[in-house]
């Protein structure tokens, strides 16, 4: 796996936009707080229907990781793929921008010896199949609402073409072992590191029952993700029709890639506001939604790692072990 050398530089920048994007978030309530009177009147019953649905993402998670590092000769209990897709989901949610991802490597790396490079191998086959998923639907999704043709839904339409060739062309993707000297280490290191990737993404694609086991498992995930984006809306009384929730899922479910803060803070919620025209939500919907999203996923992923990580190094002690390896 490459070094991570990234991560402590975004550190403080993922720090810092974060206390900044709060203070606006904070800003904006107060000054339009008439907006936000849909949450005092929160359904719970699709509250609880949301946590179920975030706890069934984890596991789904958890499952991908244990039947993929199957593929490299390394065994773990079901329980323990959980606490493995929870420490990832804690990293992404508390720590800086990368943390999760950072954290499992490391974890694995430790504890059954994963080499960083099948590692990121199945990190790369988990991102091109949630693209190639989400690419389509964010263009089924446009098609439908194309009612709501814009600047902003032309500039979603090509995201997702853009995304979808991209993902295609990923599949296919083979870097070969050449016999070519580079008279840069830095090159060759490089080169020798996307080999060992390549091989380990050849090595998933051949295995035809893994292969459709683990698509399985991404669409699965997808559909979870729907799900609670209409728990969400639901649990504030907003209607939102199945093309926007599939829109605003999609959105979501991407925007993950963009790793600048913990928690995506910010990021996600900007993202909707910016195409809010064509999802058919206003900003303040937008912000309630956003409320109960990370209110409830922060309840979900504290109880289970006071309940499930009590055998996990805690973040900080993570947090040391990533930073051990740059």
């Amino acid at each position: 796996m490459p070094k991570l050398s990234s991560y402590i530089n975004k550190k403080d920048l993922g720090l810092i936009l974060s206390i900044l994007l709060i203070v606006i978030f904070v800003w904006y309530f107060v000054t339009h707080i008439d907006d936000f009177g849909i949450l005092l009147n929160i359904n719970f019953v699709f509250v609880i229907l949301l946590i179920c649905a975030y706890i069934g993402g984890i596991v789904i998670n958890g499952i991908f990781m244990k039947w993929s590092i199957a593929l490299f000769g390394k065994n773990i209990k079901f329980i323990e793929s959980i606490r493995v897709s929870l420490i990832s989901t804690v990293g992404n949610f508390f720590a800086p921008a990368g943390s999760g991802l950072a954290f499992r490597a490391v974890y694995l790396k430790k504890r059954h010896s994963l080499a960083y490079s099948d590692y990121t191998s199945i990190v790369f086959c988990n991102y091109v199949f949630a693209f190639l998923v989400n690419a389509i639907l964010g263009l089924v999704a446009l098609y439908a609402l194309r009612s709501h043709y814009s600047n902003s839904y032309i500039i979603l339409g090509i995201f997702f073409v853009i995304l979808l060739v991209a993902s295609v062309t990923a599949l296919f993707l083979r870097v070969n072992k050449k016999n070519i000297t580079y008279k840069n280490k830095l090159i060759t290191k490089a080169m020798d590191a996307l080999v060992k990737i390549s091989n380990g993404w050849r090595l998933i694609l051949m295995n035809k029952k893994l292969m459709l086991g683990l698509f399985g498992l991404v669409i699965a995930n997808t559909v979870l993700l729907i799900l609670s984006t209409y728990f969400i809306m639901s649990s504030i009384g907003i209607q939102l029709s199945v093309a926007g929730l599939v829109l605003f899922s999609a959105l979501g479910s991407l925007s993950i890639f963009i790793n600048i803060t913990p928690g995506n803070l910010g990021i996600k919620e900007a993202l909707y506001i910016i195409f809010s025209t064509v999802i058919g939500l206003t900003a303040a919907q937008i912000l309630s939604a956003a409320l109960i999203d990370r209110t409830v996923l922060f309840l979900v992923i504290s109880v289970l790692w006071l309940t499930y990580g009590r055998n996990l190094p805690p973040p900080r002690r993570l947090d040391s072990m990533v930073n051990s390896e740059l």
